[in-house]
């Protein structure tokens, strides 16, 4: 493991080796060092929950799991504030390897190979290991080779301990451990160094492994070096009545523009930023807060495990090895009594709150999957804002088509009218202001700064709403997004682009003007029944599960009449970002929305930007010319809109249609008049990739996917796949669960394999059992 800690000039690591499985990180949580290098960790993917559990806070992990069935494996633990870089590659074909780049600060950079040679023939190992060393050592005076080699070193006699350590030493590659590293007394895990500031320190013994904790310490003179963090104001010392006074000092000036007036508005409170809360830089603080969970009863655990330890290693006694081994189980167990009870709280707290049961789950399962641990950059801030401009514009082009005429007075299919948007007053705004809880890095000031100040900046902000209702134009400084970026998946490959997802951040006034119009949009909707049924995303009282517990019920009752079903998941590439305007423009005026309703939210789509932000860099702003703006609480509901004619489109060729926003089902029964409902199925796909091509909405035939749920294989041809929807995707046949009308399991379709069947498009469905909430318990169709 390695601590470091910050003197003034120098910056002194504490590695330890040490080989466990998962108790090796106990002594990362008792040392706080800033790494911990582990070999034999016997991890898999299956570990994951667990590891995530066990990993002290602060810290995150990179592992390289065993190839090849159990055992092996390496690993490397360190504090999130360092930077470090890890690759492999085939330069080593007989052991684990892990090369990485520790960036202790700007100015020094630690190389070195982490490697784990299981035990077996010698020779190969020694006859490549130098290969390695000279492509690594050589490109850095600082470089260091360890891990659990498997060589009794400390046998001189030994040809191929002698032949390792003569080609290493050939490279400037210092042996630094003197002393045994296992029970047995042999000298097995060993750290080589080029570096002249790596020097060895001690050894320490686990109870719980046959493998000692090797300490060395790499210290090096370098320049004083502070990491520099963005400016920053504190709000956190302004007081309520701060605000409402400085504020009402110079009230901006009410003009006859929206556009004028957001400005004054953003520099009025900006104003009053500068003067309660100037930007401040400010730098790095070392310290650690204290995990939530980690209660003083644990301090005083932990602190009785340390002084035991001590003592054990001062009387050497099988008392006192016992007293600790015992102290040390007794403080283990206490730290899972803890994180259980507190996350058992946390769940009981929010068990009607979705959003943040999904917040503690990612929490457990992936603590440490975000955009930082990718190092900031221009270069990487400007690839990022060409690559999700160019994806969108590609998709756009290929869709090209005539776009379709301006809405006219008269096409309206509503009888009822929307044409201008209610005013609203201060308690309104107030009101969804407080509902509010994020904005963007332009705002003048965070979204808890209006909020306490909204008794004096609600009446400023409800006449620019009003003014922008009343002029039918939303203002263009509100119409600006940025951009920030996670990667998709933990072990994602940063170098490719794909694999990171944009976060788009708006303005915190335009938020609250886009939830007072979505409020209002929904009523009509909803009063005039102009959304479809079948639709279930972003609407009141409806979910993905009630959109997964209607495709069950329909799959069921075909099931319950001997049917074969035929289940197709369309997927859409980018389809909030594609959206074209004139089409939605057009479904909104069929509608009944006119006048100046239509005419703000044409003005609502037009003239926007947006840039991508990797603190402290931003990219140029590119224009957006399609899309409905992602983190808008708006663009849902005009998605449901712009989507409703595909409903209508699928029942006139008797397909059952269900909906979530973008993901689409289509369910139809194979064995009523195979012939028909072939002819129809083929028609209906027809019908529906021609009205996604006019609509500008992109099938991603990679990603669309078709299950059949049944006894007939002669259904499963790829007679009924229309070419124009591209490949007929694989069919997935299922198993088919005792039901009323039969128990015998269905035969697969021929031809077909179900190797590639993935976990995720299994027909599992889910049953609700109504108590004090919900109970989900997964149910084989």
């Amino acid at each position: 493991m390695v601590s470091v800690a910050r003197p003034v000039c120098t910056v002194p690591l504490s590695p330890y080796l040490t080989k466990a499985r998962h108790r090796a990180l106990g002594p990362a949580r008792h040392h706080r060092p800033s790494v911990a290098f582990l070999t034999e960790t016997w991890w898999n993917d299956s570990s994951a929950p667990d590891i995530a559990i066990a990993i002290p806070d602060g810290y995150k992990i990179t592992r390289r799991d065993p190839t090849n069935g159990i055992g092996g494996g390496i690993a490397i633990v360190h504090k999130t504030t360092l930077k470090i870089h890890t690759h492999t590659d085939n330069t080593l074909k007989t052991a684990e390897h892990l090369h990485f780049r520790i960036h202790t600060d700007p100015n020094t950079t630690l190389r070195g190979t982490l490697i784990y040679q299981p035990p077996g023939p010698r020779a190969p190992f020694s006859d490549t290991i130098a290969d390695l060393a000279s492509t690594h050592a050589l490109a850095s005076t600082d470089y260091i080779l360890l891990g659990d080699l498997n060589f009794h070193l400390e046998n001189n006699n030994d040809a191929n301990t002698a032949s390792l350590t003569l080609n290493l030493s050939n490279l400037g590659l210092r042996q630094l451990v003197n002393t045994p590293t296992h029970i047995a007394g042999h000298t097995l895990d060993r750290v080589f160094s080029t570096s002249s500031h790596v020097t060895f320190s001690h050894t320490s013994e686990l109870h719980w492994t046959d493998h000692h904790c090797v300490h060395f310490t790499f210290k090096k003179h370098t320049e004083h070096h502070r990491t520099p963090l963005p400016p920053h104001r504190r709000w956190s010392k302004v007081s309520e009545d701060q605000l409402t006074s400085t504020l009402a000092q110079n009230p901006p000036i009410d003009p006859t523009d929206p556009d004028t007036a957001a400005v004054n508005l953003h520099q009025w409170i900006l104003n009053c930023a500068n003067t309660l809360a100037p930007l401040k830089r400010p730098t790095v603080n070392q310290e650690k807060k204290k995990a939530a969970w980690f209660t003083d009863k644990l301090i005083t655990s932990k602190r009785t495990c340390q002084k035991l330890k001590k003592k054990w290693l001062l009387e050497r006694t099988p008392d006192s090895l016992q007293t600790h081994k015992e102290a040390t189980r007794k403080h283990h167990h206490l730290i899972r009594l803890a994180k259980r009870s507190h996350f058992t709280e946390r769940l009981n707290n929010n068990a009607h709150d979705s959003k943040e049961l999904f917040c503690i789950v990612k929490e457990l399962s992936n603590p440490s999957a975000n955009v930082n641990d990718v190092p900031p950059s221009q270069k990487l801030c400007d690839a990022l804002s060409t690559f999700f401009y160019q994806k969108i514009a590609v998709i756009h082009d290929s869709l090209n088509t005539t776009p379709p005429p301006d809405p006219t007075p008269d096409n309206s299919a509503c009888a009822n009218r929307l044409t201008t948007w209610t005013h609203v007053n201060d308690s309104e705004t107030r009101k969804i202001m407080n509902s509010i809880h994020s904005g963007s890095p332009s705002d003048p000031c965070p979204h808890h700064v209006y909020n306490k100040a909204n008794s004096t900046i609600a009446p400023q902000l409800r006449k620019i709403i009003n003014l922008s209702f009343e002029t039918a134009t939303f203002p263009d400084s509100w119409k600006h997004a940025d951009i920030q970026t996670l990667l998709k998946k933990p072990k994602a490959d940063p170098n490719d682009l794909k694999n990171f997802r944009p976060i788009s951040l708006l303005p915190f006034p335009a938020k609250v003007i886009e939830k007072i119009v979505n409020t209002q949009l929904t009523h009509y909707l909803e009063d005039n029944s102009i959304l479809d049924t079948s639709q279930s995303g972003f609407r009141r009282n409806h979910s993905t599960e009630t959109a997964l517990l209607a495709a069950k019920d329909d799959i069921r009752q075909q099931m319950d009449n001997s049917e074969t079903s035929a289940l197709i998941l369309l997927d859409l590439s980018a389809a909030f970002d594609t959206v074209c305007h004139r089409t939605l423009l057009t479904c909104l005026h069929e509608a009944g929305i006119q006048d100046k309703a239509l005419n703000w939210i044409s003005s609502f789509l037009s003239g926007r930007t947006q840039r991508v932000r990797l603190s402290p860099f931003r990219s140029e702003a590119t224009n957006l010319i399609c899309g409905v703006p992602q983190g808008s609480s708006l663009s849902p509901t005009l998605f449901n809109v712009y989507m409703a004619p595909l409903a209508q489109l699928a029942r006139q060729h008797n397909l059952s249609i269900l909906s979530y926003t973008d993901d689409t089902q289509l369910i139809l029964s194979l064995t009523k008049d195979p012939h028909t409902t072939k002819a129809n199925l083929h028609e209906g796909l027809k019908s529906i990739a021609e009205w996604m091509r006019i609509s500008r909405l992109k099938l991603n035939s990679d990603k669309t996917e078709v299950l059949i749920l049944g006894r007939t294989p002669s259904a499963c041809d790829d007679s009924w796949w229309p070419t124009t929807l591209g490949p007929p995707p694989q069919h997935q046949p299922t198993t088919h669960a005792t039901s009323a009308s039969s128990s015998t399991p269905p035969s697969p379709c021929p031809n077909r394999s179900t190797q590639s069947h993935p976990p995720a498009t299994t027909p599992s469905a889910y049953s609700v059992e109504s108590t004090n909430g919900s109970q989900w318990k997964p149910e084989k169709l």
